[in-house]
């Protein structure tokens, strides 16, 4: 995906006056992406690509991962054009700030991935006492009231931020971290209690 994605990017910088670009600085490319010079956005992003790429790699140590987290970043760049901060004259910092951020979101949801996919379709001779475990959170989890059981499904089950959470039930982030703690501190007596 990446090798496909930099050919693209080059293709079109290529097409659109690669050289036109080259002595232009991070800060020239954005101002003139900025005023819709798609060449601009495609040099920056073939400029900072390989670092963004590289940076990922070398945390998730998966090429796909890798991939799919720098096209994830570079998006969010087009997107925040006018939020894009030049350190010195470059503009890597930031991409390898988002970059790291896209990598927490990523691990965070593959993490909530791993523990809702130990259900009763996965659970295997040997590991059943693990499925039975999560069936058993699970039941506890159902057992809560809506607000607090919506909470701690988009909270610890589907990996969104307190931010996320409060804007999606209407809740203050400090409600939204509270009832999480309360929730954890029930569910932990409850195991101590079934131990």
């Amino acid at each position: 995906m990446i090798n496909e994605l930099t050919t693209l990017v080059e293709w079109d910088t290529q097409r659109l006056g690669a050289r036109v670009y080259e002595s232009d600085s991070d800060d020239q490319l954005i101002a003139r992406a900025l005023r819709s010079d798609r060449g601009a956005f495609a040099a920056l992003m073939s400029r900072h690509s390989k670092a963004v790429y590289l940076f990922a790699w070398g945390v998730t140590r998966s090429a796909s991962d890798a991939e799919d987290i720098t096209q994830d970043v570079f998006v969010v760049a087009w997107a925040k054009l006018r939020e894009i901060r030049i350190a010195g004259s470059s503009a890597l910092p930031w991409l390898l700030v988002t970059c790291r951020n896209m990598i927490r979101n990523h691990v965070r949801r593959a993490s909530y991935r791993g523990v809702v996919s130990l259900d009763e379709a996965i659970a295997t001779e040997g590991v059943t006492t693990h499925a039975d475990e999560l069936r058993w959170v699970m039941q506890e989890i159902e057992k809560l009231g809506g607000v607090d059981q919506r909470i701690c499904t988009l909270c610890l089950i589907e990996g969104y931020s307190y931010s996320e959470a409060s804007a999606q039930l209407g809740l203050s982030q400090s409600a939204i971290a509270k009832r999480v703690e309360r929730i954890r501190v029930s569910l932990r007596a409850t195991v101590r209690g079934q131990a």
